[in-house]
C-alpha cells in the first residue's frame, strides 16, 4: 500500500471545502480554466462540463463527485491532492497533464489521452481505464486497485514503485516500458502485446499459469 504521506492532503468527507452543485460548479470549473487560475479547497458535484474546452485547469485540494468530462480538452491539467469519485473522463484529451497525490475512485476514462503526462502519488480504486493512452508518461508511486486497463496504450512509460493489484491488463500495449521487477501475479494479461524482441518481459514477475499464456507470445506450444 502506498505511504499515507503519497496520498492526497484532503479529507474524503470534503469537510471544510466550498461547496458548489451542478451548473454553478461546471461554470466555476470552465472560468478558471478561461482565466488560467488555480481552483483551491473546492468541493464540487455533479457537475456536467462535457466536450468543454478546460486547457491548463488547474485545481489544488479539491473533492470531485459525480462529474462529467467525457470528450474534455483537458490539456495540461493539474491536479495536485485532489479526489475524484464517479466521475466520467471518458474520450478526453488530458495529455502533458500532471497529477500529484490524487485519488480516483470508482470513475471512468474510457479512451481518455494522459499521454507524456507525469503521475506522483496517484491512487485508482475500482475504476474502468479501458483504452486509456498513457503513453510516454512517468508514475512514480502508483497504485492501482480492481480496476482495468484493458486495451490501454502504456508504451514507452518511465515508472517506479508501480503496485498493480487485481488490475486488467488484457490487450494492453507494453511496448518500450520494461516490466521488470513489477508483480503481475494478481493481473489479467490475455492478449497482451510487446515489442518484437519481447524485452519489455524480462524481470516481470508472474504465475505459472501467465508464465504460460506468456510464453505464447514466443510461439511456444504449451501442451
Amino acid at each position: 500500500m502506498m505511504r499515507r504521506d503519497r496520498l492526497p492532503n484532503l479529507p474524503a468527507d470534503g469537510a471544510g471545502l466550498t461547496c458548489l452543485e451542478g451548473p454553478e460548479g461546471a461554470a466555476c470549473l470552465y472560468e478558471l480554466a478561461q482565466g488560467q487560475e488555480e481552483g483551491a479547497a473546492l468541493r464540487i458535484r455533479g457537475a456536467d462540463l462535457t466536450g468543454e474546452e478546460l486547457d491548463g485547469l488547474d485545481l489544488s485540494r479539491c473533492l470531485l463527485e459525480d462529474c462529467r468530462f467525457t470528450g474534455a480538452g483537458l490539456r495540461r491539467l493539474s491536479l495536485t491532492d485532489c479526489i475524484l469519485v464517479r466521475c466520467d473522463l471518458s474520450g478526453a484529451q488530458a495529455y502533458d497533464s500532471s497529477l500529484i497525490r490524487c485519488r480516483w475512485q470508482g470513475s471512468k476514462a474510457l479512451g481518455c489521452s494522459l499521454a507524456g503526462s507525469r503521475a506522483r502519488g496517484w491512487e485508482v480504486v475500482d475504476c474502468r481505464l479501458d483504452a486509456l493512452r498513457l503513453d510516454g508518461a512517468a508514475l512514480e508511486s502508483v497504485h492501482v486497485v480492481r480496476s482495468s486497463l484493458a486495451g490501454a496504450n502504456l508504451s514507452g512509460l518511465r515508472w517506479k514503485q508501480v503496485e498493480l493489484d487485481e488490475a486488467d491488463l488484457s490487450g494492453a500495449n507494453v511496448a518500450g516500458t520494461s516490466l521488470k521487477g513489477l508483480d503481475l501475479r494478481s493481473c489479467r494479461l490475455e492478449g497482451l502485446t510487446a515489442g518484437d524482441s519481447l524485452r519489455e518481459l524480462r524481470g516481470a514477475i508472474v504465475d505459472p499459469i501467465q508464465a504460460a499464456e506468456l510464453a505464447r507470445l514466443l510461439g511456444l506450444d504449451i501442451r
